[in-house]
């Protein structure tokens, strides 16, 4: 039977558990104590202890259950929220669990390595200590370095003796100070000799689940070949005439004042070499990218996510990434690239670039050049009609502005199926218009090297410049000697003005 006046009666609503939000506040003033100094090893301790948390949730609900039954009241719901929580906790519990009894302790380094931590992330493992010192091995002439470190830095220098010196400085977290000097005993870098080659292991993986770091400074003799193997950390290597090969994971390397060749395999850095006398070859993956004063060659196949700066490279560059490829016989100047634009100045072909997406602004351009861009502008100017090369643009949705020497010499044909024409060499060519699509061409001068420019929807311009860099005059002619005079014969000697200091 209804109530009277249509009154329906709604049953009180369950009230949520506490549960979750408990789990959380515990949590955050955890992470809030790591913050204020305190040493709290969370993840040190949570592979071993996570079933705490379910216990502590058990014990939570028991709680609020014997509270509503005493009451009267419904027990508490847990909310969706919680449930999640709980579901994940006993997900990554289990699975370190797994780990742990596989393995007697969880590799926390490897985890470090495979995700990228930064090193300041491992404070969670403990407090921090540092410890020093320095391990030497004989090195014969002609032999080879090998050095493997997981996590630190490397830096390489030179110096006469016949031998290997290192001086390392090692950062490791730890629970107590006798928990960190066992763990520098077991981490001690070391040297092992196998015929021809000398190697150094930094040792740090064998710290298990504490988080090592040892920095190494290696001095080598310079004749020596040199590999490394680096983990977490950054490589640089000076005055090597040697020849040198670097895998780094994650770390910038720098190499400088190189006379033997070098090869870098690199997956999360940035390479800045310089004054390099011997050929370079890189591959893998790349944030910034700086080649400067080069007098060997450069191959570079990785992808570069950064800048690229280029600069005086005598027997030019090759560049080969996911998006641009970029060959270039040689740079007198200066080449910048990011994602969206290349500029370079002094850029001696024959030189080509294939890329999309990118807008392109060339200077003083000596040689034969092509350029295929997939989106972007086209902007060039050459350097003199002295250096003047066949010139073959294409852009697809893009405009083009080329400035060539009013003096050059030059047959040129020029076509946009989606834009306008601008033919500052006019009266040197005939042009037509067929619906959107206009195409110029002709001849200038005593005609001799090809333009083709060519654009899909975008304007062209051809205009005239001036010499910006004109062939040199012949030197003058050493004047001839003065013919001596007749023995016997004084004269009077004629002092010119210009003599006189």
């Amino acid at each position: 039977m209804a109530s009277p006046g249509g009154y329906n009666y709604a049953p009180p609503r369950r009230p949520h558990s506490v549960a979750g939000p408990l789990i959380l506040i515990v949590i955050g003033i955890v992470f809030l104590l790591r913050n204020f100094g305190y040493s709290i090893p969370i993840f040190h301790d949570f592979v071993r202890y996570w079933p705490v948390l379910l216990l502590a949730v058990g014990l939570v609900r028991l709680a609020e259950f014997i509270v509503a039954r005493s009451t009267g009241r419904p027990a508490p719901n847990m909310g969706g929220g919680a449930i999640f929580l709980l579901i994940i906790v006993i997900i990554v519990g289990v699975s370190m669990s797994a780990v742990l009894r596989e393995h007697d302790h969880f590799n926390w380094g490897s985890l470090h390595d495979n995700f990228d931590v930064d090193e300041n992330f491992m404070h969670l493992f403990g407090s921090e200590y540092t410890f020093s010192g320095e391990v030497n091995a004989p090195i014969a002439e002609g032999a080879t370095l090998r050095v493997n470190c997981q996590r630190g830095n490397i830096r390489v220098n030179q110096w006469a003796q016949p031998q290997v010196k290192v001086e390392w400085h090692k950062r490791l977290f730890a629970g107590s100070q006798s928990e960190a000097d066992s763990t520098n005993q077991a981490t001690a870098p070391r040297f092992q000799a196998q015929g021809n080659t000398v190697e150094l292991t930094g040792n740090t993986e064998s710290a298990g689940q504490k988080g090592v770091a040892t920095d190494m400074e290696i001095y080598l003799p310079m004749k020596a070949d040199l590999e490394v193997t680096a983990g977490h950390g950054d490589v640089s290597i000076t005055q090597r005439t040697g020849g040198i090969h670097a895998v780094v994971q994650h770390g910038d390397v720098t190499l400088d004042q190189l006379t033997g060749n070098a090869n870098v395999s690199a997956r999360h850095g940035s390479l800045h070499a310089t004054n390099v006398n011997g050929n370079l070859t890189v591959d893998g993956r790349l944030d910034d990218l700086t080649l400067d004063s080069f007098s060997g060659t450069a191959l570079v196949t990785a992808d570069i996510f950064g800048d690229t700066r280029l600069a005086k490279l005598q027997k030019g560059v090759a560049i080969r990434t996911s998006r641009t490829t970029l060959e270039i016989a040689r740079l007198d100047g200066e080449l910048t690239m990011d994602s969206g634009d290349l500029k370079a100045d002094n850029l001696q072909g024959p030189a080509t670039l294939t890329t999309r997406a990118k807008d392109v602004d060339l200077q003083n351009v000596k040689g034969d050049l092509r350029i295929n861009d997939d989106h972007g502008d086209i902007s060039l100017e050459s350097a003199s009609s002295a250096t003047l090369g066949n010139i073959d643009l294409t852009t697809h949705h893009g405009d083009v502005h080329l400035r060539l020497p009013s003096r050059a010499n030059f047959q040129y044909q020029i076509m946009t199926r989606h834009g306008d024409i601008e033919n500052g060499f006019g009266s040197n060519g005939t042009g037509s218009k067929n619906g959107g699509s206009a195409s110029v061409s002709g001849t200038v001068g005593k005609g001799g090297v090809r333009i083709s420019v060519t654009s899909d929807t975008g304007d062209i311009a051809l205009s005239k410049t001036e010499e910006s860099l004109s062939t040199p005059p012949p030197p003058t002619p050493p004047a001839a000697p003065a013919k001596p005079e007749k023995p016997g014969k004084q004269g009077k000697k004629k002092i010119d003005q210009d003599d006189v200091l």
